[in-house]
């Protein structure tokens, strides 16, 4: 997977427009711009996509916001740190990208050939879009110097979710999962070293418990081992309800979507083992 860290001033600017102001001197500012050019700014709000498509020729129909905005002192200081954030993303990604592409393939078993445009905006804008004809991401959250692997892991769980959800079925429910436990759960586990499967969306715990004695055989995980890895990942199952799929291993991860997809039913129809049951199993 290669990664594109770069950014746009007209992107930025659109952001900085158009998003959650970085700061209150700067929501001051864009008030004054809207008050004093209504109907020019609200035309900007359409240049988003066309930004996106052109980012190396894009050119405004009417500068005129842009250039109040590009004067302005408080917008110089903020290419400034939107420029020193890309330098940091650019760091954690180049620093760990050998060891997320190792363990991303080995998860995946497959590559992701798309080149991805990280598009960097200012940390203080809070977001992460993404963009699934273009293969582009926008990134403008805070990297925790600390934590980087919580920064990088979100990073590609959106580019794998971009990928996972470009399969042709009406699944999405699983589609979701699958990112989730790939992603937030498996590779955030194997890069820090310390079990994550507590990370996830509420709505999904139930489908994703009945979905993880399937995913641990698509991973190669033998049953003999299934007590440690239910152990260390906090979900239990009958042992017994679920017969050893040995072929799920030697799937990728679009196969092993189809296998999900296809037995839905009998998957649904799994019993969730409740904590008291446990040292009964």
């Amino acid at each position: 997977m290669k990664l594109d860290i770069i950014t746009n001033k007209y992107l930025l600017m659109w952001n900085l427009l158009f998003q959650s102001s970085v700061s209150t001197e700067f929501h001051l500012l864009k008030q004054d711009i809207w008050t004093m050019n209504r109907k020019e700014y609200s035309k900007v709000h359409q240049d988003k996509d066309k930004i996106i498509k052109e980012l190396d020729n894009f050119i405004p129909e009417d500068d005129l916001i842009y250039n109040l905005l590009e004067s302005n002192p408080l917008y110089k200081k903020i290419k400034i740190d939107t420029n020193r954030y890309r330098l940091s993303v650019l760091e954690a990604w180049d620093l760990n990208k050998k060891k997320y592409n190792k363990e991303l393939f080995n998860i995946l078993k497959k590559n992701i050939d798309d080149k991805y445009k990280i598009l960097v905006v200012h940390p203080s804008l809070d977001i992460i879009e993404t963009d699934l004809n273009d293969s582009v991401i926008i990134v403008g959250k805070k990297i925790i110097l600390r934590d980087k692997d919580n920064f990088l892991t979100y990073l590609i769980y959106k580019i794998v979710k971009n990928e996972i959800f470009k399969t042709k079925t009406k699944e999405k429910e699983i589609l979701d999962v699958i990112c989730e436990l790939c992603i937030t759960n498996e590779l955030y586990t194997r890069v820090t070293g310390k079990s994550k499967y507590h990370y996830g969306k509420k709505e999904n715990k139930e489908l994703k418990e009945k979905i993880y004695p399937y995913f641990l055989m698509y991973l190669g995980v033998k049953e003999e081992a299934f007590d440690k890895y239910m152990i260390r990942d906090n979900i239990f199952f009958d042992k017994n309800d679920y017969k050893y799929e040995k072929l799920l291993k030697k799937l990728n991860i679009d196969e092993f979507i189809y296998f999900l997809t296809k037995n839905k039913k009998k998957i649904m129809k799994k019993k969730i083992v409740p904590v008291e049951e446990i040292e009964m199993l």
